[in-house]
């Protein structure tokens, strides 16, 4: 015992002298610290300005009364907006506060009624409709009114309370979710498909009046840099080596070192240079032998999903409903129809923790802190905006700051994930045939040119 107090002791004794060491340096870390709070709070002063000069269009699209087509016609489709993919320079960033654009994807279901909508800028307007045309010709597109403002802005208040969060995933982007194509998988026939989104459709169905439920799904394309990424996490789960990146002299003297190092190895032990070289490539490649049929197939679908290009992710989702008729069944419902999405070895999808507004723990103005989570959700599925945020987050102590109202912004409580197309495809596409789901607005008849060479007047 007296053994252990003596560690504690050394151990207090070590934290006390390096506090005293980094307190002694605030000179340095504190102007640093305000360096970074001044340059992100101007970035997002540039930035909000620069967001106010947009112009956005919400539009309305009426699937073909019977879509045969899988969600891999809504995969091209992501594919097509792609294309919009042009990141800012860092002089532009930081000084008008241009950003990278992005697209709304959303599904409202209102008193039952289902409606898609596709939330754009002015300027790509055409890029979406000439997207979704060449996949559905039938389908009909309309400009709408923003179905945000039937409700008040002040939710919660004494009539009307909402639950909200974001859908984050398990685990790092490179593991895949299970996508449509896994649901297809066991279909026979067409009768048999089973269609992902149905589920979630079924749900909105059955909404009383005045209940709503609101799901949004942000993207913006990103580059291969995630991809470059999955590669590391494969490499990581192999155990491959990082490729060394030296220059030529540098290389040359290493080879020269192993060389040497070699002969003096056979020298001293005996041992054969064709055995050490073999017992490296062995080494080299033991995951192949040694990985079971189920580590091997996890590699598989990380290279599979990186294989595809990208889009940054930010999906929400709410409950807006009469205090009278508020039911957390529903929030449980939604839930459960990401929760088909999940695998036990791969990826899947879970509430955001730091925005929802349930608190699992007892606190002091629990019911107060619940209803500004509340209200902040709502307010960001309002703005349908990437809530941007400080890139020295995981460098602050949250506990010390995220109390102080001039770091909040600081703190990620949305997490962006990347999802390549196929993934989008399978949680936002319009229903295929085999889903009956009553509510959904289609287009009833078929619309065709007229012929050539008719007489006008």
């Amino acid at each position: 015992m007296s053994a252990f107090l003596e560690i504690i002791s050394i151990v207090f004794i070590f934290l006390y002298f390096i506090g005293g060491f980094l307190l002694s340096l605030w000179w340095i870390w504190i102007p640093w610290l305000l360096f970074i709070l001044a340059r992100d709070i101007w970035i997002k002063h540039v930035r909000n300005k620069f967001a106010q000069d947009l112009e956005w269009v919400l539009l309305e699209v009426r699937p073909p009364q019977d879509v045969k087509k899988t969600p891999h016609a809504i995969e091209q489709l992501f594919a097509g907006l792609h294309g919009m993919l042009s990141g800012p320079s860092k002089k532009d960033e930081l000084i008008k506060g241009v950003f990278q654009r992005w697209f709304s994807f959303e599904i409202v279901g209102n008193g039952g009624d289902i409606r898609f909508l596709v939330r754009t800028l002015t300027y790509f307007r055409n890029l979406v409709e000439s997207q979704i045309y060449a996949q559905y010709p039938e389908a009909e597109i309309i400009e709408v009114d923003d179905y945000i403002n039937s409700v008040p802005n002040d939710i919660p208040n004494e009539e009307y309370n909402l639950w909200g969060t974001e859908m984050v995933l398990l685990k790092e982007d490179a593991y895949p979710i299970r996508t449509y194509v896994e649901f297809e998988k066991s279909a026979v026939s067409e009768e048999q498909r089973i269609d992902p989104i149905s589920s979630l459709l079924e749900v909105m169905s059955k909404l009383e009046n005045k209940e709503q439920i609101w799901v949004q799904t942000l993207i913006r394309p990103v580059n291969d840099e995630w991809k470059k990424q999955g590669d590391k996490l494969r490499d990581k789960l192999i155990g491959r080596k990082e490729e060394n990146k030296e220059g030529e002299v540098k290389k040359e003297f290493i080879a020269w070192k192993d060389a040497f190092g070699k002969v003096l190895h056979e020298l001293a032990t005996g041992e054969s240079l064709e055995s050490s070289d073999s017992n490296d490539k062995k080494e080299k490649f033991s995951f192949l032998w040694d990985a079971t049929k189920g580590e091997q197939d996890i590699i598989t679908a990380i290279e599979r999903n990186t294989a595809k290009i990208g889009f940054e992710t930010i999906i929400r989702f709410v409950y807006v409903s009469p205090r009278d008729t508020y039911s957390m069944a529903n929030v449980s419902a939604v839930v459960g129809c990401f929760k088909q999405f999940n695998t036990q070895n791969l990826n899947g999808f879970k509430p955001n923790g730091k925005i929802s507004p349930s608190l699992d723990y007892a606190l002091e103005l629990k019911d107060q802190r619940e209803d500004y989570r509340r209200r902040r959700v709502f307010k960001d599925y309002r703005k349908r905006d990437f809530v941007q945020y400080s890139d020295v987050i995981k460098y602050l102590n949250r506990l010390s700051f995220e109390k102080l109202p001039i770091f909040k912004w600081f703190f990620d409580r949305s997490n962006p994930m990347v999802l390549n197309i196929e993934e989008l495809a399978t949680v936002y596409h319009f229903p295929s045939e085999p889903v009956k789901a009553p509510l959904v607005p289609r287009v009833e008849a078929k619309k065709g040119e007229p012929p050539i060479g008719l007489p006008i007047k």
